[in-house]
């Protein structure tokens, strides 16, 4: 196939002060030959309504929509300049996206309302950047481009939100539902696996299943004696766990290579449920005993390390994590004399599974452990709008049919083979 010319995102990484890791983007070129040339297109991508904003922002998903954006302004519709942007171009292409007919989309793209909501913004933002910009040549006029309506934000609280002088139409998204199911057998079963024959990941996946965190933000995780400040506090009274609470407030480097672990995407202080108190003092108790005499990079104290002693990267735990679920998982399912797990197995032949289960299992678990109220379930879960709890809560009865509350009992198997795994040194 030959090479043409795209837009896409060039990454900068560098650390900064006390181990704060820095991320920039910027937009480059990319030739047919395989060089690049760095744009400035990168001033243009930010909120403007935005002037007060954390040093190691990096922008998150608008570079994306913004390469999409001039992929299609310059090499489908050829202007040879941002000064030749109308905004023609911007509908079109806003009304491309939405009905899934960019030239790159296939039958397997979707998007719902609130990435093509969150890709209209990002458009805006960056025409009212360029029309800021009395260098850029743009002729448009901000009013012709958009307008202001009166809204309410998650709070309740009155705003203005801009919306666009046109329509955006989008097609419904045909995507499966956010709730990716598992039996809580098959669950079961797949934390066993984990635990007994790659405890490296155990760190990993109790934070992902216990406190909710993405699979990148499990990897962002330091240990109680991190020189960088502790990630993890127990608090115990009299001898009974009382809270644990996980540090998530910056993104530092946790490698000596510099490697990045992956993105925080909700900076917090990030709390253990109490349902799953017991759950996770019990597999951290384990998985520290794993650990004990392994290398680890003490400068830094990753919670979880690879073999070499490296904080585990979200690539190689996402890469991981499928090797695992094709080549060992799938199989167990398919040879269980239980025709759900067999079922199940077969599910997984035609479709993808990826870490993000575990944080579905944790909110599941949360609603039908009785909390309905959004605002405390966006708390657990490091959510910043409430789509994707009310998502949950309101299909409560869906899930009451689909699952049924994991008690600490359902651990006792994991841990006692983990347990026994350790101390017979296998």
């Amino acid at each position: 196939m030959q090479k043409t010319e795209r837009f896409s995102t060039y990454r900068h990484t560098f650390v900064y002060g006390n181990n704060l890791i820095v991320t920039k983007q910027f937009i480059v070129l990319n030739h047919a030959d395989g060089t690049r040339t760095f744009t400035d297109f990168h001033r243009y991508v930010e909120n403007p309504n935005k002037k007060i904003k954390k040093f190691n922002e990096d922008g998150n998903n608008r570079f994306i929509f913004i390469n999409k954006f001039l992929n299609y302004a310059f090499f489908t519709v050829g202007i040879s300049s941002l000064s030749e942007l109308t905004i023609d171009i911007g509908r079109n292409f806003l009304n491309a996206y939405g009905m899934h007919e960019l030239p790159d989309d296939d039958e397997y793209v979707h998007r719902g309302k609130s990435t093509v909501e969150k890709c209209v913004k990002a458009v805006l933002d960056f025409y009212i950047n360029l029309t800021n910009d009395k260098s850029s040549g743009c002729k448009i006029r901000s009013a012709d481009l958009y307008r202001y309506v009166t809204g309410r934000d998650k709070y309740g609280k009155a705003i203005k939100k801009m919306i666009p002088q046109f329509d955006v139409n989008f097609i419904p998204s045909s995507k499966e539902p956010i709730f990716r199911d598992m039996p809580n057998k098959a669950f079961t079963l797949l934390f066993d696996h984990i635990a007994i024959n790659h405890t490296e990941l155990l760190g990993l996946v109790m934070h992902q299943a216990f406190a909710g965190l993405r699979p990148s933000e499990a990897c962002n995780v330091r240990r109680i004696d991190s020189p960088l400040g502790a990630g993890i506090r127990i608090r115990e009274v009299n001898g009974k766990l009382c809270g644990v609470t996980i540090d998530l407030r910056d993104e530092l480097n946790l490698r000596s290579d510099l490697l990045s672990v992956g993105n925080i995407k909700k900076e917090r202080i990030a709390k253990v449920p109490d349902i799953f108190l017991s759950a996770y003092k019990d597999t951290y108790e384990i998985y520290m005993a794993y650990m004990e005499n392994k290398p680890y990079e003490a400068e830094y104290g990753a919670f979880s390390v690879n073999k070499q002693g490296r904080a585990i990267t979200y690539d190689s735990y996402y890469n991981k994590f499928k090797e695992i679920i094709k080549n060992e998982m799938i199989p167990i399912y398919l040879n269980s004399n239980d025709n759900e797990l067999v079922l199940y197995g077969q599910t997984l032949m035609e479709h993808s599974l990826s870490p993000h289960v575990f944080r579905h299992w944790f909110t599941v678990q949360l609603v039908l452990s009785g909390i309905n109220e959004p605002g405390t379930l966006m708390a657990f879960r490091g959510d910043t709008s409430p789509e994707s709890a009310l998502t949950y809560i309101n299909n409560k009865g869906e899930l009451e049919k689909q699952f049924s509350k994991i008690t600490n009992e359902t651990f006792d198997y994991t841990l006692w083979a983990a347990k026994k795994k350790h101390n017979e040194g296998i």
